[in-house]
């Protein structure tokens, strides 16, 4: 549902475009990436689930794209961005417990808050000692709407639909070796949201945050179990834009 209003909203802003004037720029984003925790099977039968935590890292990315001009209110942008995303892995929680999701902490059983009583049994294993990168190369085609509140300053807002290839690339643990190396390409979305600064006639400067969810990422871990799962991230972006 997400998917096909942010289709349907880049739409509606490419065609009303075109009855203002119109400028065209192209820019340069960078900033900082956080992962959220990521969950894939592992173990016989996927009986294990494997919860990887992240530390913090990076993103980059080029745009080209067209503006509307001349409101005093409302201007409107669609771009199209290419770019990069990465973040290293920090720690590992390997759960076999029947519980439905993992805990993060290092108890052997799963215990029953209200009564108190042992609800089931397995182990639970956090490691700290593990490498690997979980990484996004992508395009997105984004909507964008800057609301000016003074001459040369706008708050904005927007979103976007794209591609991505994702790759986890060699997580591994201390005493597991090496439980996921793949990528997948999928679909996804993000959704936009800062403050804009035009110190001259020609240049935008814009600070945003950046939620992204890339979505049914396909991978097989190294034992051969497959998991669907979705790789969501906080972006932090300083952006400038030259417009010609």
């Amino acid at each position: 549902m997400r998917q096909a209003f942010s289709v349907v909203a880049v739409a509606t802003l490419v065609v009303a475009i075109p009855a203002q004037a119109q400028s065209y720029y192209i820019g340069v984003n960078g900033g900082y990436s956080d992962f959220r925790d990521t969950r894939f099977s592992y173990g016989d039968a996927g009986s294990t689930r494997v919860l990887g935590a992240y530390e913090g890292g990076e993103t980059v990315s080029v745009s080209i794209g067209r503006a509307s001009e001349g409101s005093a209110t409302f201007n409107g942008r669609t771009e199209l961005e290419f770019g990069f995303q990465r973040d290293r892995v920090d720690g590992m929680v390997f759960d076999d417990t029947t519980n439905e999701e993992p805990a993060i902490d290092d108890d052997s059983q799963a215990v029953d808050g209200d009564s108190g009583e042992v609800e089931d049994e397995g182990s639970r294993e956090r490691i700290g000692d593990v490498s690997g990168h979980s990484e996004a190369a992508f395009g997105f085609a984004n909507a964008i709407g800057d609301f000016s509140f003074t001459s040369n300053t706008a708050l904005v807002g927007g979103f976007g639909f794209g591609i991505a290839e994702v790759n986890f690339d060699q997580h591994s643990a201390r005493g597991q070796g090496v439980v996921m190396d793949e990528r997948d390409i999928t679909y996804g979305y993000q959704m936009i949201g800062g403050m804009a600064w035009r110190p001259f006639s020609m240049l935008d400067l814009e600070v945003s945050y950046r939620y992204r969810s890339w979505e049914d990422v396909s991978l097989r871990a190294t034992n051969g179990i497959k998991t669907k799962l979705s790789v969501r991230s906080h972006n932090l972006i300083g952006s400038l834009r030259l417009r010609f």
